[in-house]
């Protein structure tokens, strides 16, 4: 793990033990998620139990996908820890302060350009 500008060695600990933490907690819930799905029972009722267990299917993939793509933020967050670049603004190159990394340990973004793709994405509606 490489020191940087922006975070001192024990900021960096605190917050590479938090990504760590949601890490496990994300993949137990994937692993938990699996389980039951493998072991619920489908019994084919009438339409409204179909259609509600569609609902409940396509629900769980949405939840799935979430966590799929938050644990990829987790990873790269983590790599860039050993990396180096961890806390460093990937538009600007700005720090990102240790508060916001705390709340939000995958932040890849300073507040400011964060809240300037914010603006952007509500005028333009993108993403």
């Amino acid at each position: 793990m490489k020191g940087n500008k922006c975070l001192t060695a024990e900021q960096i600990q605190e917050l590479k033990k938090i990504l760590e933490e949601r890490r496990r907690e994300v993949l137990e819930d994937i692993k938990r998620g699996l389980e039951e799905n493998a072991h619920a029972e489908r019994e084919v009722g009438d339409l409204v139990d179909m259609s509600t267990d569609e609902i409940l299917r396509t629900f769980e993939m949405r939840i799935r996908d979430r966590e799929a793509k938050y644990l990829k933020k987790i990873e790269k967050a983590l790599r860039k820890i050993e990396e180096g670049t961890y806390g460093i603004c990937e538009k600007c190159g700005a720090c990102i302060k240790y508060e916001r990394l705390k709340l939000r340990p995958v932040a890849e973004l300073c507040i400011k350009c964060k809240l300037e793709q914010e603006k952007f994405e509500r005028k333009f509606g993108e993403e």
